[in-house]
């Protein structure tokens, strides 16, 4: 039985961003969450402006986070339940972090999300390359 058009469309689409999703997840498993937090901390602070009140306020929230993702990121569930683990701990922590912020950093911070994971991913790993040398 073949699947109408969108039903096809919207399957290939999920297994994209699935695969997606667990490369990224994947990127990051050598990392520890304070390593993972302390990224996010600069390109948070430069990207959003930070008060100094507020730098201390997230730097607290993402290192709460980056270890609540931790057994996600080094568990052994399948690509899906990672998935949805992730969105799961993600919608917490905006939900505390537009607590924190003014609503046009959050704008910029929602923005900017994709762009940040991946230079995260970046940044951690030049600094375990400056590590090994």
């Amino acid at each position: 039985m073949r699947l109408p058009t969108p039903a096809r469309a919207l399957t290939v689409a999920v297994l994209l961003v699935t695969a997606s999703a667990s490369a990224q997840l994947d990127g990051l498993k050598d990392t520890t969450p304070a390593e993972r937090a302390k990224a996010q901390n600069a390109m948070m602070r430069s990207r959003l402006g930070l008060t100094d009140e507020q730098a201390s306020r997230v730097a607290a929230l993402n290192q709460k986070y980056a270890e609540k993702m931790e057994p996600v990121i080094k568990g052994s569930s399948g690509p899906l339940v990672k998935m949805r683990e992730v969105k799961e701990i993600e919608q917490q922590k905006e939900a505390e972090l537009k607590q924190v912020l003014s609503p046009e950093q959050f704008e910029k911070f929602l923005a900017a999300k994709d762009q940040m994971r991946e230079e995260l991913e970046q940044r951690i790993r030049k600094q375990r390359a400056a590590k090994t040398h």
